[in-house]
């Protein structure tokens, strides 16, 4: 009876023990989840209030880390990313690293020009997350979480990492849909991947101003090559004096604003030199881009408007992000017997960055423009009238480079180039079934 007493304590003992550790589990996770919501309401309230309009130095800063990119990659081909998703993922980071790692990584983001967005539903989409595997979660500190939650309103998410499913299905919902299939299942199989730091943005917006089906038309367009193509082509006759324009013997620029959702407008710029645009990216700075938009003038200011000739486009473009960080001295992070990011995690290993991850998706239309992002960081331990008789024919009929921004304060929400847009070979016949009905 003694010895059956014994083990029936030995028992009790284990039973409680496992009871105490399922309770403490399930707290914290809770305990997170409050400190996330009231995190997120209060941001959520600070954030109503409309940005602040940046600095002139901010302002530079911004335009400098925006077309980085686009010079490092400027490979003739179509193109488009993100700098505000990858400015987001690389705050994150910084915010977790220490010593040179944190000073690398703040000689490139350090001073930019942070914007706060809400996201609208259907139209805009804005969001920030830390995903951890879930027996590695006990080594992510309080304090770091509480930052990316108070500065960047981030959700806090465990995973297993069985397979990429769950943070594969948070980025196409928060790319309203476009951006599938990210991450690959062996990524987050590596059971040395412990933290992914993810920025995720899209909007779906329609023109202030809309093109009309029925005036779309197979127009040339000349490839860099000089070769020639027949593209699918907006074309609109306008005074609206929202629609801007500049023309000289050196560029073309067109900036079409699409309508405003809340508080937030975001407006497209077109620019096409009239030489090799390659070389003119190799030259182009958003001080440049700030000059030109000081000589738009309205289209309302010419006595019979302008007709506005722009190819429809839509492709996705995935960015040598490691590669091009890696460019700007951005490199401890991602050296394993360097990495600092001791203000991120306890874990007496040291986590380093593995791989960046940049992808982006625009889609040029009639009706609007809808483009996505997402950034991902993997981490691991080990105006003057003119008086012509006609329109001012404003043709974008070779490549050109765009940027859309924010109206009010000037943030870059995507950049790119156009080699090559739609055929309309391969369009024609849906025009002509709309055309028809």
């Amino acid at each position: 009876m003694g010895e059956n007493k014994k083990i029936s304590i030995i028992c009790i003992i284990i039973i409680i023990s496992i009871l105490a550790i399922a309770i403490a589990v399930i707290f914290k996770q809770k305990t997170d989840q409050i400190l996330q919501n009231k995190v997120g309401q209060n941001m959520s309230e600070i954030s109503r209030v409309t940005n602040p309009i940046p600095s002139t130095q901010q302002v530079e800063l911004n335009g400098d880390f925006a077309t980085k990119f686009l010079q490092m990659e400027n490979n003739k081909q179509n193109m488009v990313y993100s700098p505000l998703s990858i400015k987001y993922a690389l705050n994150m980071l910084k915010d977790g690293a220490k010593g040179n790692t944190k000073a690398q990584i703040e000689k490139v983001v350090g001073n930019l020009y942070m914007p706060r967005y809400n996201s609208i539903d259907k139209t805009m989409s804005f969001a920030n997350a830390i995903y951890t595997r879930d027996n590695y979660s006990q080594y992510i500190k309080d304090d770091y979480k509480n930052i990316l939650m108070g500065k960047y309103n981030a959700e806090i998410k465990y995973d297993k990492f069985e397979n990429a499913k769950n943070v594969n299905k948070w980025i196409e919902d928060k790319t309203l849909g476009v951006i599938k299939n990210m991450i690959k299942d062996e990524v987050v199989k590596d059971p040395n991947t412990k933290v992914l730091l993810i920025n995720a943005l899209a909007v779906d917006m329609d023109w202030e101003s809309p093109f009309e089906n029925k005036d779309t038309e197979r127009e040339p367009f000349k490839l860099a090559d000089g070769n020639i193509m027949y593209a699918t082509t907006l074309i609109k006759e306008t005074s609206n004096e929202n629609i801007t324009y500049y023309k000289d013997d050196n560029i073309t620029s067109l900036t079409m604003p699409l309508k405003k959702y809340e508080d937030t407008q975001l407006e497209f710029t077109a620019i096409m030199p009239n030489e090799n645009l390659e070389e003119y990216i190799n030259n182009f700075t958003m001080n440049k881009f700030n000059d030109i938009k000081e000589e738009l003038k309205p289209a309302s200011t010419t006595q019979y408007g302008i007709e506005i000739n722009i190819p429809k486009f839509k492709f996705e473009y995935d960015l040598k992000l490691k590669e091009d960080l890696i460019k700007m001295g951005i490199t401890d992070a991602f050296e394993e017997d360097k990495a600092d990011l001791t203000n991120m995690t306890y874990s007496p290993l040291g986590l380093y960055v593995d791989d960046a991850l940049h992808k982006a998706d625009i889609e040029f239309t009639e009706k609007g423009v809808k483009a996505a992002a997402t950034t991902v960081i993997i981490a691991k331990d080990e105006a003057t009238f003119i008086t012509e008789n006609k329109p001012i024919e404003i043709k974008f009929d070779k490549p050109f480079l765009y940027v859309i921004t924010d109206k009010p304060n000037g943030e870059v929400w995507f950049l790119g180039t156009v080699y090559e847009p739609l055929s309309w070979e391969e369009e024609q016949q849906e025009y002509l079934k709309r055309n028809q009905m």
